[in-house]
């Protein structure tokens, strides 16, 4: 059975993406990091962007607009600058045990937002939605996420 690829189901998807980042942008507040800072730093945790130009590419922002970010967290005590000892030009970026913490205690904050938001769902929907996200997840690369 082939499900026709539709444009109704893009402006479902479109006009649920909204709401959806209401709940998570409420959530994020208690980090005390912006919407930017917060994806840089799970970038760099999660994914392992060690360098500027590797953050700049996997969040798809130029690299003066990623230093101005990592700049905050800097500031913030989440991320350190290190130069690169074999090469004196590169500076590699490392969350610190602060950012580490900042960011799995937003993501577990993020998760249970959308638990909450999502709870009146049916058996059939939370299958469709894991479904989904699991595509999803494939489609912006991060079906190979690595947990650390």
């Amino acid at each position: 059975m082939t499900i026709p690829r539709d444009e109704r189901t893009v402006q479902l998807l479109h006009r649920a993406v909204v709401p959806l980042d209401r709940v998570l942008q409420i959530a994020d507040r208690v980090s005390g990091c912006s919407a930017a800072q917060l994806s840089a730093l799970g970038v760099i945790v999660y994914l392992k962007a060690t360098t500027l130009s590797a953050l700049a590419a996997k969040e798809r922002i130029s690299s003066p607009t990623a230093s101005r970010i990592v700049d905050g967290l800097v500031r913030q005590g989440l991320v350190e600058r290190e130069t690169d000892s074999r090469d004196r030009r590169a500076v590699r970026l490392s969350a610190t045990e602060k950012g580490r913490v900042t960011v799995k205690s937003a993501c577990d904050l993020r998760a249970a937002r959308l638990m909450e938001t999502l709870a009146g769902l049916s058996e059939e929907e939370w299958a469709a939605l894991s479904v989904s996200a699991k595509a999803l997840n494939r489609v912006f690369g991060y079906d190979r996420l690595v947990e650390g």
